[in-house]
């Protein structure tokens, strides 16, 4: 069926008849196709009705225009009637209010006396190439769009759904979020002396900005240690360069940066080391740890910005959380180092200088490595036990020595043999806790009992095997 017109709120669809001809067809249906067709479907009179063989079907249309002729027009034809609904309009007058950096208010008018189920609203970042994310299910004229971006423009539209399906979208509006703190730190921070008492440091606007930057705060000092409110800083309006003078010479300093928008700062960048000696390099850069095993790490870093082509050797220094102390080994000029010797489950410090023939450079900030867990290197230490009746026996145990567990204990293996037989017939006992109680056990027999202490990785090495002998009846 073609032609209906696209603005009508209700078309009524009905078959007649009189008491002499067929009754009325049967599970009468109609579906919307498109704003323009509608698909009618039936089944037959049922057969007490046909009064006689069915030639064909009569389909009547007729629009009815509100909720009046409507009621009127069903008492017309109170045998059969089929209402349909036109797809809803657009929401009309949307309006935003109430602008946080996160969350905006939208309210909206829809002037149809159309029967609605609920609104759509649809948003995204004006300049992304990127679906529109969606919030369905609103029953009012209002709504506060919430975890948006800072400062970012958005595009947003609201549809109205009914029964039928969605309308068309309103007219987009357009609001940009405000402002608030940067989300991150400014990127690629160089910082290069210029003579034993002055340095320049430069650096790109934060990937984050959350709103106009209107300023940068540089913070410098030779005692990293310190908290941040005892470091020296500097205000840069506008700008991504400084120059620091009055330095001490041949003195280490290191250097963080923050932007500023009207809100406040935002996050630090990562420390970075110079040192003010004309003429050597700056400090390696990117130095990560690209392996991990039980006893090595493999390191892997870039030359450094500047001066980077008089490079002699490397400085590599580390020290250990176990043996407390520090340790330094000089390369060759490489990108890559795997340090062996290490200790399993250990925390180390890594930092890492260039040498050239004016001396060393700016080492980096130290790089925190773990190495990772092993089997224990020592058994769990003074196995007992001690029988508790005919057929039970107590055994108790302390774990190995920190410094040879190799990571987190996680298990014990309990091994418990009659002393004639042999270890590969042993019952075991996996458990967490440091005591146990063997039962089931013969009367006044002997057994042989030792324990396994495990990490994630595997079993380290049994205990001592002790004896122990059963009581016989009448003895506890």
């Amino acid at each position: 069926m073609d032609g209906k017109q696209e603005d009508s709120s209700y078309t009524m669809i009905f078959m007649k008849h009189s008491p002499h001809v067929p009754g009325n067809p049967q599970d009468v249906t109609a579906t919307a196709l498109n704003s323009t067709t509608i698909r009618v479907e039936w089944k037959p009179p049922r057969v007490n009705d046909q009064n006689g063989v069915i030639r064909g079907y009569h389909v009547h249309v007729q629009e009815v225009r509100d909720e009046v002729n409507l009621e009127a027009t069903k008492k017309k034809y109170n045998n059969f009637y089929c209402v349909f609904l036109s797809l809803p309009g657009a929401p009309e007058s949307v309006q935003v209010s109430e602008i946080t950096a996160t969350s905006v208010k939208l309210t909206w008018s829809y002037k149809r006396p159309d029967e609605l189920q609920y609104y759509v609203i649809q948003h995204k970042p004006k300049h992304a190439n990127q679906a529109f994310a969606e919030i369905s299910g609103i029953t009012t004229m209002h709504y506060h769009v919430r975890s948006l971006s800072p400062y970012t423009e958005y595009e947003l539209y609201v549809i109205a759904v009914n029964i039928i399906g969605r309308g068309p979208r309103s007219h987009p509006v357009f609001v940009t979020t405000g402002e608030t703190r940067p989300g991150s730190a400014p990127r690629k921070v160089q910082v290069r002396p210029l003579s034993s008492s002055t340095m320049v440091i430069q650096w790109d606007e934060p990937e984050t900005p959350n709103g106009q930057v209107t300023g940068y705060k540089v913070y410098y000092t030779t005692d990293p240690n310190q908290s941040m409110q005892s470091w020296q800083s500097r205000v840069v309006d506008n700008n991504q360069l400084t120059t620091i003078s009055d330095l001490t010479p041949h003195t280490m300093y290191t250097i963080r940066v923050q932007a500023l928008t009207s809100v406040g700062p935002g996050p630090l960048s990562q420390p970075i080391q110079i040192k003010t000696q004309q003429g050597v390099p700056s400090q390696p850069e990117n130095l990560s740890v690209v392996d991990i095993g039980e006893s090595s790490v493999t390191l892997q870093w870039s030359k450094p910005a500047h001066s980077a082509e008089n490079i002699l050797s490397y400085e590599l220094y580390w020290n250990d959380t176990y043996a407390m102390e520090k340790h330094h080994r000089r390369i060759s000029v490489t990108d890559n180092y795997t340090l062996t010797g290490l200790y399993p489950n250990t925390l180390y410090y890594v930092w890492l200088a260039a040498r050239s023939q004016r001396g060393e450079g700016a080492t980096t900030m130290p790089y925190e490595v773990r190495t990772k867990q092993y089997v224990p290197g020592a058994p769990p230490r003074n196995v007992t036990g001690r029988a508790i009746s005919t057929t039970a026996i107590e055994v108790s145990w302390v774990p190995p020595p920190t410094e040879s567990s190799n990571g987190r204990i996680a298990y014990y293996k309990l091994y418990v043999v009659e002393s004639d037989r042999s270890d590969s017939e042993a019952r075991v006992i996996k458990l967490t806790d440091t005591k146990f109680i063997l039962d089931e056990l013969k009367k006044w027999s002997i057994y042989r009992i030792w324990v396994v202490a495990g990490t994630k990785v595997g079993d380290g090495p049994p205990s001592y095997p002790i004896i122990v002998r059963t009581h016989e009846d009448g003895m506890y």
